[in-house]
């Protein structure tokens, strides 16, 4: 059966539904946070998995309008209850302490809002949302309701990330000037990812509508540029982009793009993109940060220093901090124990009201700067940070 996800819009009353509080109070460490995952296509099958070893959590209900994803999700979470409307979860079960939104990203806004609005914690994939609009909304509905809205950008726990991160901050190569990175990835089209385009009727991917997807830069590129954002950590002053579609001319979204970021402190960006690139081998994911005394990178598992002195390489050790889990369940990947990671932290801000490794404002940064090079791509004009709303 075709996947039609704009079923997930139908019922349009959310603030119709039961604003019945979170049953958390009732919670003890020592009993699991019972949860209720919403969108149970591809990349949650890979949450299910990391689930199964955390035996703080329970999967308690599942939503999916696509029966073969919701059995598929129901088969990886023994006991929950499933549902084809997150409306109806969110209005019928009441043994729910916290959100995990796994929809396309188009529905991301409208599903956080209405959990937050039941007066549950949200845990939202990447990218938070396809539009600042959106993106307020949910800001919004977390400051009112005072629960935890975490975006999912697990990449800021990769071990090497956080090391490089150090040692920026530390200044270990001076003040940073500029960053040269790129991400270049195949194609990439499960099946569970098929989708009838509303307006023609065809099958499609998702990924593939400007409607649905946003942006292939927010789908794909969002995670190394919210990593770069936050070793930067300075506010975006410009953005200026060039791309289009060279190979998949039958998408509405870009397949390939170069991006360069000028940032108020004075650093620059470069990031290149290609999603028609599927065995760029090392060449696939690169960071390489030139600081006014040194340069750094990631170098099989270790940060590489390099001093502008030309002394010998020095190498930084990393040490990783969760295991790698999920091995043999379809949609687990490298990002898996990054994932395990965020789920430990997503934890501690619902129980102890800890602040999430990103902030919404953050998450809403990220989506900012990545339409400010869409709409760069489309007018062929440098755009300037308020040239989208705040």
């Amino acid at each position: 059966m075709e996947t039609n996800r704009r079923s997930f819009l139908a019922a349009a009353g959310v603030s119709a539904l039961a604003a019945g509080a979170s049953a958390l109070e009732a919670q003890t460490p020592d009993k699991p946070l019972r949860i209720a995952i919403i969108g149970s296509g591809h990349r949650a099958w890979a949450h299910l998995g990391i689930l199964k070893s955390l035996p703080q959590y329970q999967v308690v209900a599942l939503a999916d309008p696509t029966p073969a994803n919701l059995d598929r999700g129901a088969s990886l979470a023994p006991g929950a209850k499933t549902y084809s409307d997150y409306h109806k979860l969110l209005a019928e079960q009441k043994d729910i302490d916290a959100v995990i939104v796994i929809t396309p990203s188009f529905l991301h806004s409208e599903v956080t809002v209405a959990a937050l609005n039941r007066g549950l914690p949200v845990l939202c994939e990447k990218p938070m949302a396809t539009s600042v609009e959106e993106a307020n909304k949910m800001i919004e509905a977390s400051k009112k309701s005072g629960k935890t809205l975490y975006i999912g950008f697990q990449k800021r726990l990769v071990p090497v990330t956080i090391k490089m991160h150090e040692l920026a901050a530390a200044g270990e190569i001076g003040n940073i000037e500029f960053i040269s990175a790129n991400l270049f990835r195949g194609d990439w089209n499960p099946e569970s990812w098929k989708y009838t385009d509303p307006v023609t009727g065809k099958a499609t991917n998702w990924r593939y509508l400007t409607l649905t997807e946003g942006s292939a830069l927010l789908e794909d590129g969002i995670h190394e540029l919210d990593t770069l954002n936050w070793i930067i950590n300075s506010k975006i002053a410009r953005v200026t982009a060039a791309g289009g579609n060279n190979v998949f001319k039958d998408r509405e979204t870009v397949d390939h793009a170069a991006v360069i970021v000028e940032y108020e402190s004075g650093v620059k960006l470069s990031f290149d993109f290609s999603l028609f690139a599927p065995n760029a081998g090392p060449t696939s994911r690169r960071m390489v940060i030139i600081g006014s005394t040194g340069v750094m990178t990631p170098e099989n598992g270790q940060v590489a220093i390099r001093s502008h002195a030309r002394g010998p390489v020095r190498y930084v050790d990393v040490t990783a901090t969760a295991p790698k889990v999920a091995a043999g369940v379809a949609g687990a990947s490298a990002q898996d124990p990054e994932t395990y990671e965020q789920y430990l932290r997503f934890e501690q801000c619902v129980r102890n009201g800890k602040s999430p490794l990103v902030s919404p404002e953050e998450g809403k940064a990220a989506i900012k700067m990545v339409l400010l090079a869409e709409k760069s791509i489309r007018t062929h004009r440098i755009m300037n940070w308020n040239d989208l709303p705040a």
